[in-house]
């Protein structure tokens, strides 16, 4: 009988292999990890250019073709793991969404060793040692343009390389005090005026004070030179969160003169100029925005959808609500913003 019993098994396995080699041999596919049942793991760590470990950065895992498979975030001391992997060959990617740090990916082969077939277990180790971006160390609006020189103090220029580099580790506190201590030495020292004042600037939504004090020394920064595309835009920026308007228009305009290939540029001075009523302005500057995007940027679709909402345009509003949810699929209230779509082309047929 236990005979018996063991020769209907052995049947049973070789039908199985006949029927899916591939699933035999433990090949898969990205769905079929939907519910991993391997014991195989992939677990490391995420660091800074000076090794110090980073907290809350995507980590993705994709199959051997590139598919995405699943994400997870790394924890406060800079480590990921995924669990539960069959054998195969993965890719593990970090993904390092708004730091100044460049992404990277390295090749993974889960091949347990074992004596017995099936048994045993591979858990591999992959560390990442990720690079800050080549124009991280020009601040948060950098642009291509003119190189501004100045004769700078030696010590000045130490203290500024200082700040820059410490900010460019997440040593905020440190970085703003070397920039600080840079300006007491040279106070009209134009890129250490740029660089601390664009990051009050990006800080503003934090605590107002920060737009304040980037509108000082921005302000000065422009005076020194009219011609940079981070300054005039760092201020024009900062002026259209502290409600100056017209003086927002102004400056964005210089920055988009002194380069016109930033999509940042043409969407603030869109967004500057439908603020202060300059409908046919902030159109032509939307349009812009969303032209050197190649239309990836939701924003500008929304700002655009505002626009003509308010003209009694409602096809085109309807189609750029349609364009916003296409690149933000996972949007805040989604499903009312289909709602909108439909009563704009109710009205746009009856029109």
């Amino acid at each position: 009988m236990q005979r018996g019993k063991r020769l209907l098994l052995c049947l049973v396995a070789a039908a199985a292999y006949a029927v899916s080699p591939a699933l035999a041999s433990g090949a898969f596919s990205p769905s079929s990890l939907a519910a991993p049942q391997g014991r195989n793991s992939i677990s490391g760590n995420v660091f800074g250019e000076s090794r110090h470990p980073l907290s809350d950065i995507y980590v993705e895992l994709l199959d051997d073709v590139g598919m995405s498979i699943t994400r997870t975030r790394t924890n406060g001391v800079g480590r990921y793991v995924f669990h539960g992997l069959p054998t195969g060959q993965f890719k593990v990617r970090v993904l390092p969404y708004g730091t100044d740090y460049v992404e990277q990916t390295q090749d993974v082969s889960l091949i347990p060793v074992s004596a017995t077939p099936g048994a045993g277990a591979a858990n591999e180790q992959v560390d990442f040692y990720l690079r800050i971006k080549k124009r991280a160390n020009a601040g948060p609006f950098y642009a291509p343009g003119t190189v501004f020189v100045q004769e700078t103090p030696e010590a000045a220029k130490k203290l500024y390389e200082r700040g820059v580099a410490e900010l460019d580790e997440k040593k905020e506190k440190e970085g703003f005090e070397s920039l600080r201590r840079a300006l007491e030495i040279f106070p009209t020292y134009y890129d250490a005026l740029n660089r601390l004042g664009t990051e009050y600037a990006v800080r503003g939504n934090q605590d107002k004070s920060y737009f304040e004090a980037a509108h000082v020394l921005l302000s000065k920064a422009v005076e020194i030179n009219p011609n940079g595309f981070s300054s005039s835009f760092g201020l024009g920026f900062t002026q259209y969160h502290l409600g100056l308007f017209d003086q927002s228009i102004s400056n964005l305009q210089r920055a988009v003169s002194a380069y016109n290939k930033e999509p940042r540029g043409y969407f603030w001075l869109g967004v500057a100029c439908k603020r202060a009523g300059k409908l046919d302005q902030a159109e032509t500057a939307l349009k812009r925005a969303n032209e050197l995007s190649k239309g990836k940027e939701a924003d500008v679709h929304w700002y655009l959808a505002q626009l003509y909402s308010d003209q009694k345009r409602y096809a085109e509003a309807a189609d750029a609500l349609e364009n916003f949810l296409k690149n933000k699929p996972d949007a805040r209230d989604a499903e009312k913003i289909k709602q909108l779509i439909a009563t704009l082309k109710e009205k746009a047929s009856k029109s």
